[in-house]
């Protein structure tokens, strides 16, 4: 008599090649498994699954292009795996952050001689900004200290030590909990 073993959960998943609107889950292998599962759901408890993207049959690979997602939104994929010992439980819950959209860079404010405020607006899914200021609008060189500049989750930032009468560019990024940034504001 054959007998086969349950098999075991993949272990150990990450996504990779993240950006704005898609990512690859990947995940370990589960010895004996044939075939992989997998779910995708904007929450952890997997009530809300993404159209096409429940029990996707993957074959032996172990990873799988997941695409048409929002910028700046967490998401969280799992895997099954099958074999002749059946199909295992569900492996844990892994989180993936896309790339936050570019904020839009705002008109500066409290303009004086040395300093201004430079502003930009908020960007869907942001944990913080990079500044970057310049004397020039290609952004070949910055102004001491402001280069990928990290300001934090606020939409303004006190650009000082300025020189009165010069023209300054600003530009900002936004980055996401994992730290992966935006293109730039325009």
């Amino acid at each position: 008599i054959t007998v086969w073993t349950m098999l075991a959960p993949p272990s150990s998943g990450a996504g990779s090649s993240i950006t704005a609107t898609s990512f690859t889950a990947g995940w370990m292998s589960s010895s004996g498994a044939t075939n992989y599962l997998l779910d995708v759901a904007t929450d952890n408890g997997f009530t809300d699954i993404l159209a096409g993207y429940s029990d996707v049959v993957v074959g032996t690979a172990r990873s799988y292009p997941v695409a048409g997602l929002s910028a700046g939104t967490r998401y969280y994929f799992r895997v099954r795996a099958q074999g002749l010992g059946g199909t295992s439980g569900y492996s844990a819950a892994f989180t993936v952050v896309t790339i936050p959209p570019a904020p839009a860079a705002l008109p500066a404010t409290n303009v004086l001689a040395t300093s201004i405020y430079a502003n930009w607006s908020a960007s869907t899914g942001a944990a913080s900004y990079l500044l970057d200021v310049s004397t020039n609008s290609g952004f070949t060189s910055y102004v001491s200290g402001y280069q990928n500049l990290s300001v934090g989750n606020v939409q303004t930032r006190l650009v000082s030590g300025l020189t009165a009468g010069r023209t300054y560019y600003y530009r900002v990024r936004a980055r996401n909990s994992s730290g992966l940034a935006s293109t730039n504001s325009e």
